[in-house]
């Protein structure tokens, strides 16, 4: 009866709900320095298994963390000259034969910011710990108005940034830059006007993180209260076109980021709160 329900909602033109009930988590853990207590994005290393990234939201320093499969965290890296105002998501991928992690400087809960960051630094070493590193930095501008963002996306294959708005005026806006570019001021191409994001409860339609796996097939957003992935069949810009399969997360007191594991296989989900908790689960087929 769910399913056929989904189904029909999809015929419709809705958006389905994610069904009730908690997906099966295979691990738990919890990161227990002090100094990350709102994770607010999260990344899989391309670089190494079972190693991830997160960052704080606003209020911290511009850094992030690495962090391993027992919760350890093994190296803090600040970026040089880069000052964090906003931080709310962030992305590993491989793009041209380099592993790079995005940081997305785009959170304006007042809607009044005239430009965006994203800063990129190519992914550390396993070696290396605690380090200061040098970022590229991408200045953006939307092309219609300003807007609160929390989730971006990164396509490995062309290296295209995305962003996909918190609809505070009640719309899902989806943007795009195709070609990011180190110095100058870059104006975002609007690709979808309302993307359909309803989860159902608290905070079901405003989208807290989104993360790409690591093939460029699939997409995944994350709501407060749930999520969907939406699959890249017929190239990566197909994605916002395709019928939303609803994920359930585990309960969390206020999950804002989310990740595909190094494989693909699993998402990768965090809380604000300290110590932080991370909970792991299969992607759904």
């Amino acid at each position: 009866m769910m399913m056929g329900s989904i189904l029909l909602g999809m015929v419709l033109g809705q958006t389905p709900k994610v069904p009730a009930g908690e997906p099966k988590v295979t691990a738990r853990w919890e990161i227990a320095m002090k100094e990350i207590d709102e994770s607010s994005g999260l990344g899989a290393s391309r670089r190494s298994s079972g190693i991830f990234y997160t960052h704080n939201d606003s209020g911290d320093t511009a850094r992030f963390f690495r962090f391993d499969k027992k919760g350890e965290v093994t190296g803090v890296y600040r970026l040089d000259g880069v000052k964090a105002i906003d931080w709310e998501d962030m992305e590993v991928a491989s793009v041209g034969g380099k592993q790079y992690v995005y940081l997305a400087d785009v959170g304006d809960n007042g809607r009044i910011r005239p430009e965006i960051y994203v800063h990129r630094v190519e992914e550390p070493s396993a070696d290396l710990g605690n380090a200061v590193l040098k970022p590229e930095t991408f200045r953006f501008q939307y092309p219609d108005r300003k807007n609160d963002c929390e989730a971006i996306l990164v396509d490995p294959k062309t290296g295209a940034i995305w962003f996909v708005s918190k609809a505070r005026d009640q719309k899902t806006t989806v943007y795009v830059c195709r070609e990011p570019r180190v110095g100058g001021l870059q104006v975002l191409e609007k690709v979808h006007e309302d993307l359909r994001i309803n989860t159902g409860g608290l905070g079901g339609n405003l989208v807290t993180g989104g993360s790409v796996s690591p093939d460029g097939q699939s997409v995944v957003l994350k709501t407060y209260a749930g999520g969907y992935i939406y699959k890249a069949i017929e190239g990566f810009d197909s994605w916002v076109k395709a019928a939303p399969i609803p994920v359930q997360f585990p309960l969390e007191k206020q999950g804002e980021a989310v990740c595909f594991s190094g494989d693909g296989s699993f998402l990768v989900s965090s809380s604000e709160g300290s110590p932080c908790p991370i909970q792991v689960f299969r992607v759904p087929r």
